[in-house]
């Protein structure tokens, strides 16, 4: 069975107000149910492809979400089906509790007040918060706070996760359970980092964005693995992360295996 893709991006374009083009001609295709990393060094227009997918932003080309234009009369069925996370979770928790913050979503889509508790006590649960929702977000550590607003979308029941920098400030212990708990999200998802062991462990396809182009686009292993192109475009690894020793360890097993 064909599904439609999650996100078709043709042809697209955007500048800035002052003029600077930050999307010069981007065309990407997120199938249903993939996992990709998008990663490109500062001011390559990572953030601002994501802000186009919800129609935040709107340039010249084409996106489509699941098959629907992204254009006015659209918007309100796009907003439900795409969940953004912001990288500063403030700029995303602004209720009393964290309740309220959770419930904000479906309260505007009109469920009622008991679909709207279960909702909340669904999302809460699936992002390990469940028992704060009388705490106010201000009192969560940073690593709640950024699962809480994730919360705030999962509440919506999102068909496309849309994380901007999820694992910047995180501690190792905070960055290591939001990377399980992606994993664990059966949803299509799209992240946006810097942070590429992070992509490693959470994409199997990665796209390199630079100057406002898709310059690469493939498995993760490949992309990771070839530390030519990452240089080319201001990449890094981390000292000592090194994609292929963990193919390589893998293949060790395999041909134990056969033997």
């Amino acid at each position: 069975m064909h599904h439609r893709p999650a996100v078709e991006i043709k042809g697209l374009y955007y500048a800035y107000p002052d003029g600077t083009p930050a999307l010069r001609g981007v065309d990407l295709l997120v199938e249903e149910g993939e996992s990709v990393g998008i990663v490109g060094p500062n001011g390559a227009g990572k953030s601002t492809l994501l802000l186009h997918l919800n129609g935040i932003l709107e340039g010249r080309g084409e996106v489509k979400i699941f098959g629907l234009p992204v254009v006015k009369e659209n918007l309100r069925e796009i907003r439900r089906r795409v969940g953004l996370v912001f990288q500063d979770p403030d700029d995303q928790l602004f209720s009393p509790t964290v309740f309220d913050d959770v419930a904000f979503g479906p309260l505007n889509m009109g469920l009622s007040r008991e679909e709207v508790a279960e909702a909340v006590g669904r999302a809460l649960r699936e992002v390990g918060l469940s028992g704060l929702e009388r705490k106010s977000a201000f009192h969560l550590s940073f690593g709640q706070k950024k699962r809480a607003a994730i919360a705030t979308v999962l509440s919506m029941n999102p068909d496309l996760l849309v994380l901007d920098e999820p694992s910047s400030n995180l501690d190792p212990r905070a960055r290591r359970e939001l990377s399980e708990l992606l994993q664990g999200m059966r949803v299509t998802k799209i992240v946006v980092t810097h942070d590429l062991p992070f992509v490693f462990e959470n994409c199997e396809r990665v796209v390199i964005m630079d100057a406002g182009k898709v310059v690469a686009d493939g498995e993760v292993f490949d992309v990771l693995s070839d530390e030519a192109l990452l240089e080319r475009h201001g990449l890094e690894l981390p000292c000592g992360f090194c994609p292929s020793r963990f193919e390589r360890d893998e293949r060790k097993t395999e041909k134990h295996t056969e033997s």
